[in-house]
């Protein structure tokens, strides 16, 4: 009898735990299939809401379909590229780990926590978006195995690219980040300015532009997350140019329509002269104070010019006036070191930029006293080249971006893809 009893306890037991886990297993459902692999509804859910985390597009009804479809879709296309290096190399994705574990670390850590934790935070799967970040450099690594011939002599194209840079230092230069959208399968041109749109107003509520490029873009700088760094402007088309003059520093233009495509660009710095402008030019100067009281009359102002001018009449080193400078005893500090110009008040500014090595200003007055300035030193504004690897960096992406693009076109074509 007690045997019996619990045995039936125990069949019971099972019932009830059967009850509890059943929805949970039905609520698994496949919602694709790629070659035959399938994509779950779970894989889905995941990475809606880390497009939605990563990007700060806030989900409602009116965008949900639309980033469901979108993540289903680059769910699919990381199929196929996995499926595409693998066949070329079956250890690739293993090969691949260490680098996405690093990758996911660094593009995540936040207030001294690695990025793992922050995605575990998040109530985010580490594990698929580690995934992901697998799938991307396993990607790369097959384009650039795949087409490395059409770069052709690279360090003919690196070398061009840093004359070029050097040619336009003293020209009009603009900082960038862009994000290339196109037409998918599953959202059509109409669809994808209406997200053009939303990741504009997106960034204007403070998303990060960079990290809605890194998951969207089909540029080859995604991976970098859009950004091109410095370029002359007069390497822009027209309409991208005049997009970008009617935008402040940190914002997005409105999309724009090329050859198919929607182009977004954000506005990160901004050179009026270029990299060699004289304004970032830097000064070292010293000056000699004669300290006057607060409120002293023209007339002891003129005075005090006067003595200047005569104090000064065989000074022709900064020691020399820094010396004078100690004698009238002024509390005001006498080397102005390590100066961008630039930076200098209107006034300064005349002054420095008529000033001499060896030969005392003329007197200008202050609300300190009356003071004259030497010029030390004036050093050049440096053009900062990239390095050569950066400017390898940017040929690599732009051909290889366009080339992933169109192979990744053909295996859609030719892969067997089933919604449900």
């Amino acid at each position: 009898m007690i045997y019996r009893l619990l045995l039936q306890t125990f069949i019971s037991g099972l019932i009830l735990m059967s009850a509890l886990i059943q929805p949970a297993y039905a609520a698994i459902e496949i919602v694709a299939k790629v070659n035959g692999q399938p994509i779950t509804n779970y894989d889905l859910a995941q990475r809606v809401n880390f497009l939605a985390t990563v990007t700060n597009i806030k989900l409602n009804d009116s965008n949900r379909q639309r980033i469901e479809t979108d993540a289903l879709q680059m769910l699919i296309d990381e199929k196929l590229k996995l499926a595409a290096a693998q066949e070329i190399d079956p250890n690739i994705g293993a090969r691949s780990l260490a680098m996405a574990r690093d990758l996911v670390n660094s593009s995540f850590q936040q207030n001294g926590k690695n990025g793992f934790e922050v995605l575990r935070e998040l109530q985010l799967d580490t594990a698929s978006i580690q995934q992901k970040f697998v799938t991307d450099l396993a990607w790369a690594s097959f384009i650039q195995a795949k087409f490395g011939s059409k770069l052709g002599d690279v360090d003919a194209k690196i070398d061009a690219e840093l004359a070029r840079i050097m040619e336009d230092a003293t020209k009009p230069q603009i900082r960038l980040s862009e994000l290339i959208l196109v037409p998918e399968p599953s959202r059509p041109l109409q669809e994808t300015l209406r997200l053009a749109n939303e990741i504009v107003a997106a960034v204007g509520q403070g998303a990060n532009f960079n990290a809605i490029a890194q998951q969207y873009s089909v540029a080859g700088s995604a991976q970098n997350g859009g950004r091109l760094g410095w370029l002359s402007t007069n390497q822009l088309p027209e309409n991208v140019s005049d997009a970008l003059a009617k935008i402040d520093i940190g914002a997005v233009t409105p999309p724009l329509q090329q050859d198919g495509a929607i182009l977004l660009f954000q506005k990160n710095g901004e050179r009026k002269n270029g990299q060699a402008d004289p304004s970032q030019d830097r000064v070292w100067l010293t000056r000699a104070l004669l300290p006057l009281a607060p409120g002293a009359a023209n007339a002891d102002r003129l005075e005090a010019a006067a003595r200047l001018e005569r104090d000064t009449a065989n000074i022709s080193t900064c020691p020399d006036l820094l010396t004078l400078h100690e004698s009238y005893g002024s509390n005001m500090q006498g080397r102005l070191d390590n100066i961008i110009i630039g930076s200098l008040a209107p006034q300064m500014l005349d002054l420095v930029s008529e000033l001499q090595p060896g030969i005392a200003s003329t007197p200008l007055s202050f609300s300190e006293g009356v003071a004259v300035f030497m010029l030390c030193k004036r050093e050049k504004a440096k053009i900062d080249l990239p390095s050569r690897e950066d400017v390898e960096r940017v040929i690599v992406e732009k051909l290889f971006g366009s080339l992933g693009e169109r192979y990744l076109l053909r295996l859609r074509r030719a892969a067997a893809i089933e919604r449900r």
